[in-house]
């Protein structure tokens, strides 16, 4: 027993004594490391490694763990960007301010910057858009709005019309403009010694002021449409009234005009042969709208469309007002551009003139025709799918526009069935415009695949007038501007047939006639449109045309310019429209 106890007491002692040595020897490791640890520190006091530290990491790692390391090293690399653009885009804005020179590049030269003239030229158009004021403009999605109008009330007859217009209007020189003004601007249009091109139109209008700011337009028959007329710019009487008709055209006023639009004329660069090189605009602080961003507009003028797309291409200028499609491969950096694709009130369509080829009078092979045709494809072939497919008399941007109009789509099998009943020989007339020659041709192709013998006549500009006079033609590939409003009268109506009228058609139709004299004869919206849709639905039935396509007006502009909008311009001059939320500078702010 003893010798038991003894052996455990010494197998204690043991224990005892491991452990003591186990104590010590693990206090001496340790102490040792922290001494290691300290001359480390003592080298480098830095406890991340430096990039001379780094590059040796691959040393001390196996290549799988090297590899382990980078991806995560790329991963929080790339968490880090995440989180900082979401914390930009989360908490710093971006906030347009005034400043900022927009130049953009015109081909021609401008001559009368004067309402009176600039409808027959779009560049003195252009640049009176944004000098002039006039009651109402087309906005950027081509609907007729008030611009000096604040409001209108028409009469029980829809032959009165009494508009009041803002307050406190100035002109750029700082007089008030009043209704004066407008009856005075009308006057000058309605005299036949300053020939005006917007007479006929405004011809046997008559005025009566109400007052300083309210005045009553007065028709001798009710017409829908008049507010449409009004869309020209306004000038100032106490500036023109002492000018004679004779030397309307030769005033200085015409190249540095006083307007009360959004843009006031700042200055005026020749070239050493006398034409205009730089054309400075300058905002309106006192504007009535909204104030541009954009503190100078500078209008470039060049010769051909090549120089001014060289231009645009060297960044000499940031816009261009018009790029005509078949010059879109001159342009270089076209990521740095915005194309604005703005379809254009015209509407391109194939005229049927059945008095010259009889069978063209069967509607089933007008059909056969249209069901021939696939127009998207000839939209991408020719157009590179940009232009708009139209399927009736009005564009889909109309307000009047009828969504449930029969369309014909491409279904050769059932056109070929139809053909092969009734043979069709024809002849195809187009003129030799633009691209308007491949589209035909293509045309031609279409219709031949289902059995049509076709013969195209191409005929040059010149002569277009005496043919579509004449109704000279079986088949006609031509284009008609429609405008903003859905009033088609001059196209439709059977009094417009034959060599004095634009019905290319000769189309005859006593309901169509009907819908189109009421409906541009009443005031009330939502008639019209009832009238128009009913419209649209018969001749798309009768089909005395297919309707093919709108070609769009492209503007070009750099993309470090903001704030452009607009789908439609029923003129060129439209593009401006957005113009007082274009801008060039911004400021930057962080959110909470």
């Amino acid at each position: 027993m003893d010798l038991v106890k003894n052996k455990i007491k010494f197998f204690r002692q043991k224990v005892k004594l491991a452990w003591a040595f186990f104590n010590f020897f693990k206090k001496n490791i340790i102490s040792q490391a922290d001494l290691d640890r300290k001359l480390v520190y003592d080298l480098s006091p830095r406890k991340i490694p430096n990039s001379g530290q780094i590059k040796h990491l691959k040393k001390f790692l196996n290549p799988r763990e090297f590899l382990i390391v980078k991806i995560c090293a790329l991963i929080i690399l790339l968490n880090g960007i995440y989180l900082g653009v979401n914390f930009v885009n989360k908490h710093l804005q971006f906030y347009p301010v005034s400043g900022g020179e927009y130049s953009e590049g015109i081909v021609g030269y401008p001559q009368t910057i004067n309402p009176l003239y600039a409808v027959n030229r779009d560049i003195d158009s252009d640049l009176s858009r944004l000098i002039y004021s006039s009651l109402f403009v087309y906005n950027e999605n081509g609907l007729l709005s008030n611009d000096l109008a604040e409001d209108v009330t028409i009469s029980a007859s829809s032959t009165e019309y009494t508009i009041k217009i803002k307050e406190n209007v100035k002109w750029h020189n700082g007089d008030d403009l009043t209704v004066d003004d407008i009856i005075f601007t009308l006057g000058l249009i309605q005299n036949s010694e300053y020939h005006s091109p917007l007479r006929p139109a405004l011809a046997n209008i008559k005025t009566e002021k109400v007052d300083s700011t309210t005045i009553k337009f007065i028709l001798t028959e009710p017409y829908s449409p008049f507010l449409e007329l009004l869309n020209f710019g306004i000038l100032p009487k106490n500036l023109w009234e002492n000018i004679s008709p004779k030397m309307a055209m030769l005033s200085d006023l015409n190249l540095r005009p006083v307007g009360s639009g959004p843009f006031k004329f700042k200055s005026l660069i020749k070239n050493s042969t006398g034409d205009l090189k730089d054309y400075y605009l300058t905002v309106n602080n006192n504007y009535y709208g909204q104030v541009s961003y954009l503190k100078t507009i500078d209008f470039k003028f060049f010769p051909s469309y090549q120089e001014a797309i060289k231009a645009l291409s060297d960044k000499q200028i940031i816009g261009l007002s018009y790029l005509p499609f078949d010059l879109r491969g001159n342009l270089l950096a076209k990521d740095s551009l915005n194309l604005h694709e703005l379809v254009q009130a015209k509407n391109i369509a194939l005229f049927f003139n059945s008095n010259n080829n009889k069978t063209l009078a069967d509607k089933s092979v007008r059909i056969a025709l249209a069901n021939a045709l696939n127009k998207k494809q000839i939209i991408q072939d020719v157009f590179l799918g940009i232009y708009q497919e139209n399927d009736g008399p009005l564009l889909e941007q109309n307000f009047a526009y009828n969504e449930a109009i029969t369309k014909y789509n491409y279904s050769p099998e059932s056109a070929t069935a139809t053909i092969k009943n009734k043979p069709l020989t024809t002849i195809l007339t187009v003129v030799d415009t633009g691209s308007d020659v491949a589209v035909a041709e293509q045309i031609k192709t279409y219709w031949e695949k289902i059995g049509v013998n076709v013969t195209l006549r191409i005929i040059p500009g010149e002569q277009a007038v005496d043919v579509i006079r004449n109704r000279n033609f079986e088949i006609l590939l031509y284009g008609e501007f429609v405008g903003g409003d859905p009033d088609v009268y001059a196209f439709w109506h059977s009094s417009q047939a034959g060599s004095n009228g634009l019905n290319l058609s000769n189309y005859n139709n006593s309901e169509v006639d009907k819908l189109l004299a009421e409906a541009r004869s009443t005031s009330n919206t939502e008639n019209r449109i009832s009238k128009y849709k009913k419209f649209q639905e018969i001749i798309s039935n009768e089909l005395p045309a297919i309707f093919l396509y709108s070609p769009t007006y492209t503007y070009a502009q750099g993309s470090r310019l903001k704030g452009f909008s607009g789908t439609i311009a029923i003129e060129p001059a439209d593009r401006f429209a957005s113009v007082s939320s274009w801008y060039l500078n911004t400021k930057s702010k962080f959110l909470k």
